[in-house]
């Protein structure tokens, strides 16, 4: 069977057992094509890993926006959100079963690159990224997310204000506060390495 004819016979399963056109499904994979990896990097960065478990919860959000996608109506951005909001949910839950957060300390941070950086930017931002991996674990869960959203996902205060339901001051706020307090303990952990 080649691919196409296995995409197509997905698609005709996909849509006896749902009733549901084959446009739906091809705008369903278009949305997770688009929206895969930064959803992944959100449900990574909020889980603090390992991948293996964020690759879970990232196939768990897609499985449950798959089956909940009639109730949705919206745009594109609306359906990001819609698709983060299951994400923190399912991260919440499972932060709920452990009681705590393990935090891998090896973390990929390939999974968490853009593909499309210079290699001086590259390495620029995977010394940040492992800076700011281990820091993010001193935050609680809704700074962090914040943190998340703004420097891991690129998204501007306005849309993390939206996202979150807050007002853009606070998230301005409260995301400067956190960083603020991140370079205070860089600085202390700097200068607990050179004594």
């Amino acid at each position: 069977m080649t691919g196409n004819s296995t995409l197509r016979s997905i698609r005709r399963w996909f849509s006896k057992e749902n009733g549901d056109s084959i446009s739906k499904v091809e705008a369903f994979t278009f949305l997770y094509e688009k929206t895969y990896l930064m959803v992944f990097r959100y449900v990574y960065g909020l889980s603090g890993g390992p991948a293996q478990e964020a690759e879970d919860l990232t196939a768990e959000t897609y499985t449950r926006a798959w089956k909940t996608r009639l109730h949705f109506d919206g745009n594109e951005q609306a359906a990001l959100g819609w698709l983060l909001r299951i994400a923190r949910n399912l991260a919440i839950d499972l932060s709920r079963r452990r009681k705590i957060r393990d935090v891998d300390e090896e973390v990929n941070v390939e999974l968490l690159l853009d593909p499309s950086l210079t290699p001086e930017s590259d390495v620029i931002v995977r010394e940040q990224m492992a800076i700011l991996w281990k820091m993010l674990n001193t935050l609680s869960e809704e700074v962090r997310e914040m943190i998340v959203l703004r420097y891991m996902l690129g998204w501007q205060v306005k849309q993390i204000a939206e996202h979150l339901e807050m007002r853009e001051n606070n998230v301005s706020v409260t995301i400067r506060r956190a960083l603020k307090s991140l370079q205070r303990d860089w600085s202390q952990s700097q200068e607990n390495d050179n004594e």
